[in-house]
């Protein structure tokens, strides 16, 4: 999860045979009342979960498909799309850090090694 300016604020792993729908009902929103999340197609049609966070204050709004019953008007698409990027951007920021390979004894480790590149990052886009 990143701010509006595209800090990295939270980060959180789910194992591969996770679908990322799953990993999204998973995931502890802790969050104030009023916020808004952007998400990816990830969360497109499970109308549930997006009920249940704006019963908590908590306004989900992920990239619908063109064929979706609920469809955003334009300008909140624009919306969605620039900020989007700046998820888009974070990640890459992420990657650049990364090494073509992590070696790690187990799943913990390989967890630390990318959750420290993580923190990395984030440092990093604190001093500049």
């Amino acid at each position: 999860m990143i701010t509006e300016t595209g800090e990295i604020v939270e980060v959180f792993f789910t194992p591969s045979r996770f679908s990322d729908m799953r990993g999204l009902r998973c995931y502890r929103f802790d969050l104030p009342e009023g916020s808004t999340i952007y998400a990816d197609k990830v969360s497109y049609c499970d109308y549930g979960v997006e009920d249940a966070l704006q019963a908590a204050g908590i306004t989900l709004k992920p990239v619908r498909k063109k064929n979706s019953r609920c469809q955003y008007p334009p300008w909140e698409v624009y919306l969605q799309q620039a900020t989007r990027k700046r998820v888009e951007v974070s990640i890459s920021l992420i990657e650049q850090l990364l090494p073509k390979s992590i070696h790690a004894l187990s799943a913990r480790d390989f967890e630390l090694k990318v959750l420290l590149f993580v923190i990395a990052t984030s440092i990093k886009q604190l001093f500049e």
